[in-house]
């Protein structure tokens, strides 16, 4: 009987272990991408997406080219709440991960955030075809906002194609490009994605717009970043509700 009781000890003690564990296992993760370039990475475009994920209850690592801190910019552009809410990811800004220690299995989706940064460091990057690739191919989720997509226009496919190819997408259009941008940056992107056949689309300039195609999600500029996190939550939603079925 004492046994036997003992047993049932155990068994209450461990239970609740059991579910944390659970729970700690069925919590998705995402791997947010920032450029390490001096052109720096957009606040808004990290914060917003990082804060919404957080908000859904989905864990996140931050990662940038061999794990250089970069420079965030466009501070005057961050809402109140995203000001108040930056001291929440500064430790994480401060030490990312570099892309060459990626572990792709442990993620369900990688979002690559914009600002110039990514035009110049992102763009053919070897780990970001490393990354992309295999993800893409294993039907996570693969999203990017305004020049965030400059990492995603020379991915390539097992077969050779570009991962773009005959894909729906957006990102910062010409239209919204000034004329430091066609100055210094290698090329611009609405060009670059279509010369890559990707089917680009994009609203008026400044205006919000969110492309999905399968498991490709763009946002066109950092009035996107909002409503493209939110399909990106919606997607993992379906993910982990088709994984449960």
């Amino acid at each position: 009987m004492k046994t036997y009781c003992r047993q049932l000890l155990k068994l209450a003690l461990f239970l609740p272990l059991f579910a944390i564990a659970q729970q700690a296992n069925a919590q998705q993760k995402v791997l947010i991408i920032i450029s390490s370039h001096h052109y720096g990475y957009f606040l808004p475009e990290v914060i917003t997406p990082y804060r919404l994920l957080k908000q859904a209850n989905i864990s996140i690592d931050i990662a940038s080219p061999y794990g250089g801190i970069g420079r965030g910019s466009g501070e005057k552009s961050l809402s109140e709440i995203d000001r108040a809410y930056r001291s929440q990811l500064e430790q994480q800004l401060a030490r990312p991960l570099a892309l060459k220690d990626v572990n792709t299995k442990i993620y369900d989706a990688v979002y690559i955030a914009g600002g110039a940064g990514p035009m110049m460091d992102l763009y053919r990057h070897p780990q970001i075809q490393r990354i992309v690739s295999t993800m893409y191919m294993e039907n996570k989720v693969i999203s990017a906002d305004c020049h965030g997509p400059a990492a995603l226009a020379a991915v390539t496919l097992p077969n050779g194609e570009f991962m773009i190819k005959n894909k729906r997408m957006t990102a910062k259009s010409n239209a919204e490009e000034g004329s430091w941008a066609r100055s210094n940056y290698p090329f611009l992107l609405e060009d670059r994605l279509k010369e890559n056949q990707a089917l680009f689309s994009a609203a008026k300039p400044r205006e919000a717009w969110v492309v999905q195609d399968g498991n490709l999600l763009t946002g066109q500029n950092p009035a996107s970043a909002a409503p493209m996190t939110k399909k990106l939550i919606t997607m993992l939603n379906d993910i982990k509700n088709i994984k449960a079925n």
